[in-house]
């Protein structure tokens, strides 16, 4: 057992399993450790809407976003959608505003994502 001879190794198993104990005693079940698919590939129209946002088209951009609906399953539009409001977020009012959009339209966006039925 080459891992029981490697010290990092030692560490990270007895780190995982108090952590997987402390995890299972709150709950009261088994935990097990997921670690994340890395995003490898984007979303569909993805590509679109990020050339739309270099060329701060915020609301040419919001606007196909919503034209996409019935174009992709509910549940890529809702990831594409919650992908594309984060994205706007972190801009400013002030550069928000260039690009034809406002906060305010940002929230009504992500209230309108909130209501898809899911």
């Amino acid at each position: 057992m080459q891992d029981e001879s490697d010290w990092l190794m030692r560490q990270l198993r007895a780190f995982a399993t108090g952590l997987g104990y402390t995890l299972s005693r709150r709950k009261g079940g088994e935990t097990q450790v997921v670690f994340p698919e890395l995003q490898d590939k984007p979303l569909p129209h993805q590509v679109e809407l990020t050339q739309l946002i270099d060329k701060h088209a915020y609301a040419q951009a919001a606007d196909r976003l919503l034209a996409l609906q019935y174009a992709m399953t509910a549940s890529e539009f809702l990831k594409l959608g919650i992908w594309f409001y984060a994205t706007l977020n972190r801009f400013d009012d002030q550069n928000l505003a260039s690009g034809g959009i406002s906060r305010a339209s940002l929230v009504a966006g992500l209230a309108q994502l909130k209501q898809l039925d899911l």
